[in-house]
């Protein structure tokens, strides 16, 4: 349902969306949102299966998200609005919410850069044949849609090496963006991930790695107590990069209070 140029859709949480802690993951988080950035774009004929007759590619490379302590239980609904919030030559920003369908509590908030590839030559393609298209809401998520620094690690508090496997890949053969989060997320101490939960996620997505590739994946700590996360591929090309921050556990309901759901 499109509103004022809003797109929203109601989503059901599955048993694998949910964190031990009853809050949605943070790759349900990406699916769902990105699942209803494919949506808005189908109803304006310019979802990845229209374009790709034209030899593009929608490539998302960066997003950013702020995750509010919000539970979520096993079959509930929840709604993920989105909108295009800035359109320039070469980049599509679309922002959204997500938020429970019973009491709009918001479960997160964050915004999201976008690209056209041309599959030919691997440039990208200005965003001209969008602009009759899409409508524009210039309601912004965030402070600006100006890209995220992020602080140079001094030194690296954590290394692990990642084979890239079916499992990680996408419809394109690619590893999909939301495997880079997970594999980065490894990376995380178990003393932190026992106490904290993911305040916030800014990833950006650099370059593409195949089925097989080795990543070694860093975690540094940054001066602000934030971890910066980074996925270099066996040139020493960084693809991925990712900066999470964490803030204290709220008290999690006893699981007998949750197991009996209204279906």
């Amino acid at each position: 349902m499109i509103t004022e140029g809003k797109y929203r859709h109601t989503y059901t949480s599955t048993a694998s969306d949910i964190t031990p802690t009853y809050k949605l993951t943070p790759n349900a988080l990406l699916m769902y949102f990105q699942d209803s950035f494919a949506r808005l774009m189908t109803i304006h004929d310019v979802a990845a299966f229209d374009i790709v007759k034209q030899h593009r590619m929608w490539v998302i490379t960066e997003v950013q998200i702020d995750i509010q302590p919000t539970v979520a239980y096993w079959s509930e609904d929840f709604t993920v609005e989105l909108w295009v919030s800035e359109l320039t030559s070469l980049r599509i920003y679309c922002d959204f919410r997500i938020f429970r369908k019973d009491n709009g509590q918001l479960i997160a908030s964050g915004t999201s850069q976008w690209n056209i590839l041309n599959l030919d030559t691997k440039r990208l393609e200005t965003t001209d044949f969008l602009a009759d298209r899409l409508t524009v809401v210039p309601e912004l998520m965030t402070g600006s849609h100006k890209k995220t620094r992020f602080p140079k690690p001094q030194s690296v508090d954590m290394q692990m090496e990642h084979r890239a496997t079916r499992l990680d890949l996408d419809f394109n053969f690619h590893v999909s963006n939301r495997s880079y989060v997970s594999i980065a997320l490894l990376t995380m101490p178990e003393e932190v991930l026992a106490t904290q939960a993911l305040a916030s996620l800014t990833v950006h997505w650099l370059h593409e790695t195949y089925l097989d590739d080795t990543l070694v994946c860093t975690m540094s700590r940054t001066a602000d107590d934030g971890y910066l996360h980074k996925l270099t591929n066996a040139e020493g090309v960084v693809v991925c990069e990712l900066l999470s921050r964490w803030q204290p556990q709220p008290e999690a309901a006893d699981v007998s209070e949750v197991l009996n759901r209204d279906l």
